[in-house]
Formats: structure tokens, C-alpha cells, sequence
């Protein structure tokens, strides 16, 4: 065979691996259950029938899950990290332990619906790596106050004086 044609066989054949990989990727799903696919009237936004209203903070079990991203457009995706620090991606329709259902994701929150009720998590920042103290001041002396050191030279013989 050919070098040039083995060359383009293996493309080719490295080329369908991968997108099979992609195709099954997106199809399958960690939890075994997937959401049915149907496309809502309003693109993107859920109807008002569907989802009752989110109550006020969120119930007891959600202390300590953090909202960390979401990605809305043709395919919408939460980022939920955990009490423990470990974080996962969910979409609508899947269920987060111990917090319920996802029903909605938007740009800067997630409707869930648990045992507690329906529930709105908002997006919050991660916590920092470093303490924040405050700083304590400084004190600067000014230039004026400053006393320049006087030269301990000892002047030769054949020196003149200024």
C-alpha cells in the first residue's frame, strides 16, 4: 500500500473514532437517567405553567453546594460543587443529591425542585486560597527627616583643603 494512502486511512479512521467518542459523549449520561429532549414553545425560557414560583433562599439541605457556572444557549449546564469541594455538571431534568431536581438554568442562577419545594440557587464565587487581613500602615519618614552620614575620612597629606 501506499504511504500516502495508509497515511489517509488512519486520518480517516482516527477521524470517525472520534467523533463516535463525541457523539457518544453527549448522548450518554452519568446518573442513567436521561431527560426527554422536547423543545419548549419559548426558546429557553420554561413556560410559567410548568415551574411554580421559587421560594425565598434556599431550604437546609442546600447549605454548603455552591452554584460555581452555568452555560445557557442551544444546550444549558449547571457547575455544582458539593460540601465536600468536589464539583459536577447537571442539566435540566437531572437530580442533584440531597437538593432535588434541576428544572431551570439561567445565566446567573438554577431553579431546583426538591422535598424542601421549588428553590432558586444563585451563582456564587469560589472561596479564596489565600487569607484577606487587613493591612496595618507603614510608618514613612519624610526625606526632610533624614540626616545624612558624615564621612569618617581622614584626609592625607597631600590633600588640599576647600
Amino acid at each position: 500500500m501506499n504511504p500516502d494512502r495508509a497515511i489517509g486511512a488512519i486520518l480517516a479512521i482516527s477521524l470517525a473514532a472520534v467523533l463516535l467518542l463525541g457523539i457518544y459523549l453527549l448522548t450518554s449520561n452519568r446518573s442513567g437517567s436521561t431527560p426527554p429532549l422536547t423543545p419548549s414553545p419559548t426558546a429557553g425560557a420554561p413556560s410559567p405553567a410548568v415551574l411554580p414560583t421559587p421560594t425565598f433562599g434556599p431550604p437546609a439541605a442546600a447549605l454548603g453546594y455552591r452554584l460555581a457556572g452555568t452555560v445557557v444557549g442551544d444546550l444549558a449546564y449547571a457547575i455544582i460543587v458539593d460540601p465536600k469541594g468536589n464539583n459536577q455538571l447537571y442539566r435540566p431534568g437531572q437530580t442533584v443529591p440531597t437538593l432535588g431536581v434541576v428544572r431551570s438554568v439561567e445565566a446567573d442562577q438554577i431553579t431546583l425542585e426538591g422535598s424542601d419545594g421549588v428553590f432558586a440557587l444563585k451563582l456564587a464565587p469560589g472561596p479564596t486560597d489565600t487569607p484577606t487581613t487587613a493591612r496595618t500602615p507603614v510608618p514613612t519618614r519624610s526625606s526632610g527627616a533624614v540626616t545624612p552620614a558624615r564621612s569618617l575620612r581622614v584626609r592625607s597629606e597631600s590633600e588640599s583643603s576647600p
